[in-house]
């Protein structure tokens, strides 16, 4: 029985809505989840679609707006999956055995996408560039077939971007690590840099601009959009410019997932034959790290967690991101200033917040393995300590890289010690917010097609609103010692600035202690419903 296109895309399409639907019916959490990240996207959406639609009908001149708009806006989506690691929301290895063909496989798992909230996003942001690119009835055929082909160019390029990036991933598992995640340093360091660049330009450095983007793919789409009123025989060419690029895009899409599919790792990949002696080399680093999670079982439990963390594609990408990720968020924004002074030192805060980025899920991202240890009668407190001193024993080295990264550039070598011991303050209090953001939201990672990604867990924007009150809640503790730290600094006492980053490292220690009790609690009365949590269902 051969099915249609049409068919095809409808039945995709009402399998994802099921598949949330399924989600809203789950009591608990999980509804609240879906449903957040539902608004979010609606309100991304509609606040994008009005920004454009207001600025494309205000502006005398929409060339640069569109331009610099269609391009921007989809090297953000790109990106977004890039450092996100967005899965599909339809795991194709389950639909491999259908018969379907490549082609109606890639197609239906496009509509999928399409139809889940990032989808509904997309769209209203393509609907709201059309609104603001009409200038009247003669314009609208063109501008309209040029949103649509934004729009598709939205989907088609950060789905065949992940795509590719999760095979090579697949069959090359560090050399994927290092890749992405340098990619995505780049990625948050753009975020960081460009909305500064983008807020002071004025109208000739925004020509300027747009004149070098208009010659990618979605830049021809936006000149399209532009000259549809006054030019349209132009718009049309600029329209099939901007398009020529989907069926290529499409044709990748559709190889890769099939690829994905049947991808396997390489038997060099992981570099398991190297010689004794490149082993003998690493040894001390990795006897450091055996001696530090301790002996007993406490020490056993954390060992295994540090292995597989660093040994899980989308795990160890995730502790090299967010260790860069945290520390540039509070270090770049201090060393960019014109006096950086000795507060750039003190790096607990860096600290603070790249250990809740690495290590706020640590839990569900540890799922299966944890299952086994709880089933074999491990004792609730005996795993929450040994997860946290697994973290410390990962992120430990950020206490002393960060703070000799920010004195080599302010030069404030003299507070290079009290540096270390904020940064270990920092650590400490980290870990504690991390194992109480695991324990409220422990978020399952199913197994994916793409293995760097994240799945499609549908709590991302209920672990955000967490995280922030975590951050929060941290800053609340601590802000008796950071204020003790800003009156020394602002004073040059380098007696009082060691004095009160010596009072850090109690204050993180106290936190530490304190979150492991919570998480410690929070486990005992909820250990049915976390331990169905932390199971991934796919």
């Amino acid at each position: 029985m051969k099915i249609g296109s049409a068919q095809l895309g409808r039945l995709f399409a009402r399998l994802r809505w099921r598949m949330l639907r399924g989600s809203l019916r789950t009591p608990g959490a999980q509804r609240w989840t879906v449903l957040i990240g539902l608004l979010a996207s609606v309100f991304l959406g509609v606040t994008g679609a009005v920004g454009l639609a207001v600025a494309g009908q205000l502006a005398e001149d929409g060339t640069a707006l569109f331009v610099i708009a269609a391009t921007g806006i989809t090297l953000a989506v790109v990106a977004l999956g890039v450092v996100a690691g967005i899965s599909q929301p339809i795991d194709p290895r389950v639909l491999a055995t259908e018969p379907l063909s490549d082609r109606q496989l890639a197609t239906g798992l496009l509509v999928g996408s399409a139809s889940g909230p990032p989808g509904l996003s997309g769209g209203l942001v393509a609907f709201g560039m059309f609104v603001g690119g009409v200038r009247g009835i003669s314009s609208v055929p063109v501008v309209a077939l040029a949103s649509i082909a934004f729009a598709a160019t939205l989907l088609l390029a950060s789905r065949s971007t992940i795509n590719a990036l999760g095979l090579f991933a697949t069959r090359f598992p560090r050399a994927g690590q290092i890749v992405v995640g340098i990619m995505s340093l780049v990625i948050y360091g753009g975020f960081q840099f460009v909305p500064r660049l983008a807020t002071g330009l004025d109208g000739n450095e925004q020509q300027r601009i747009a004149s070098v983007l208009q010659y990618t793919p979605p830049g021809q789409l936006g000149r399209a959009i532009e000259n549809a009123d006054q030019h349209p025989l132009a718009a049309v060419g600029h329209l099939v410019l901007g398009a020529l690029w989907l069926p290529a895009l499409g044709a990748l899409f559709v190889w890769t997932t099939r690829a994905l599919i049947v991808a396997v790792q390489r038997p060099d990949a992981t570099g398991a034959d190297r010689s004794s002696k490149g082993a003998a080399r690493r040894q001390p680093i990795r006897s450091l790290a055996r001696w530090a999670c301790g002996r007993g079982a406490m020490g056993a439990l954390a060992w295994r967690s540090v292995l597989t963390r660093l040994r899980t594609p989308r795990t160890a990408l995730e502790t090299f991101t967010g260790a860069g990720v945290g520390l540039a968020i509070v270090l770049v924004p201090a060393l960019l200033r014109d006096e950086v002074g000795a507060g750039a030192v003190l790096v607990g805060g860096a600290v603070q917040l790249a250990v809740l980025f690495i290590a706020g899920n640590s839990f569900g991202s540890d799922g299966p393995a944890l299952s086994n240890e709880l089933l074999c009668g491990v004792d609730p407190v005996l795993f929450v300590r040994a997860k946290a001193r697994s973290v410390l024993v990962v992120t430990s080295p950020l206490v002393v890289v960060g703070p000799l990264l920010a004195a080599s550039v302010s030069g404030e070598w003299r507070y290079l010690p009290a540096g270390f011991l904020v940064g270990a303050g920092g650590l400490l209090a980290g870990t504690g917010g991390a194992m109480v953001q695991s324990t409220i939201v422990p978020i399952a990672i199913p197994e994916g097609d793409n293995p760097l990604a994240g799945g499609d867990s549908g709590k991302g924007c209920l672990a955000g609103l967490i995280l922030a009150a975590v951050v929060m809640s941290l800053a609340v503790v601590t802000l008796p010692v950071a204020l003790g730290l800003f009156w020394a600094v602002s004073f040059g006492s380098l007696f009082w600035v060691t004095a009160f980053a010596g009072a850090t490292v109690a204050a993180g220690a106290g936190v530490l202690e304190l979150g492991i009790r919570y998480a410690t609690r929070h486990w005992r009365r909820s250990e049915p419903e976390i331990y169905a949590a932390v199971i991934p269902t796919s």
